[in-house]
């Protein structure tokens, strides 16, 4: 028998069907996203239609602003710092941008704000606490955790302590640890800033600081002088105030000049031309 003979298949000819079944496909996957964009152009659009109605309407008008927290503020003050005011939208607020805005006066350490609805906004501020007037040749206060946080300007408390003898160097930025002079300076005051202190808190009118001598205060109306070198300052407080009864009822050593109580195993009192008053 005769074979057959076998018919190979042209591979360089064209398979129109196929061809034609692709462009379709792809006509209808470019048929899909233009559907799928107008639909979210159309949900888009829908949005913000529907914002922009939400926002302007009078059923979210602000019909009252609470502030909280306020000592030195005056809740006019943190109005104009916010820069919002009651009649504004209450969802057209925008509440990052009004604690940024706060956060940026210098009085102000932290700062919440928060939407009621339908119609209230929240602000509860907390303020820094000036600890003392920082002299760097320019005078600066800090606050209780030994921040700077503005420069000293007559409408400022003019009766707080002086911190001298700190040098640019021992600055702290951002949350950086304090150095060992500034936490000297800040661990002295608060020690005095509780009751029954040795040395009133308000009698300190200088805190000195000396890389070699440690701490110097220099306290009440007739300027005396306390050494108190390096910490710990409680124990050295404590020897203090247990001096001082003697010293009051003494005519010898009342009109004393200097406490030194650098020394943990003595003190050592000089005597000064001044009459006690006060200590």
């Amino acid at each position: 028998m005769e074979k057959k003979k076998q018919i190979r298949k042209n591979r360089f000819k064209k398979d129109h069907g196929k061809a034609r079944q692709r462009i379709v496909g792809r006509f209808m996957v470019g048929l899909k996203l233009i559907a799928l964009i107008a639909v979210l152009i159309g949900f888009s659009a829908l949005f913000m239609v529907g914002y922009a109605a939400v926002t302007h309407t009078d059923y979210f008008r602000t019909e009252a602003i609470k502030v909280s927290g306020l000592s030195r503020l005056t809740e006019a003050a943190i109005l104009t710092q916010a820069k919002i005011r009651t009649g504004d939208n209450l969802l057209a607020i925008n509440l990052g941008l009004v604690r940024k805005r706060l956060l940026a006066h210098p009085w102000i350490a932290t700062a919440r704000v928060a939407r009621e609805i339908p119609g209230t906004i929240c602000i509860e501020i907390t303020e820094n606490q000036a600890l003392a007037v920082l002299d760097l040749g320019r005078k600066f206060l800090i606050n209780t955790n030994g921040r700077v946080f503005k420069e000293h300007s007559p409408d400022d408390p003019q009766n707080l302590p002086l911190v001298s003898g700190i040098a640019y160097a021992d600055m702290s930025l951002g949350d950086d640890a304090l150095s060992p002079a500034m936490t000297a300076a800040v661990q002295v005051l608060q020690i005095s800033q509780a009751q029954a202190s040795a040395i009133p808190y308000a009698q300190i009118q200088e805190v000195h600081m000396d890389p070699a001598m440690g701490v110097t205060l220099t306290a009440w109306q007739d300027q005396r002088r306390i050494k108190l070198g390096f910490a710990p300052f409680e124990s050295k407080y404590q020897r203090v105030k247990q001096l001082l009864p003697y010293l009051r009822h003494s005519d010898k050593w009342q009109g004393f000049d200097t406490i030194d109580a650098n020394n943990p195993d003595r003190i050592v009192v000089q005597l000064g031309s001044s009459l006690q008053k006060g200590a």
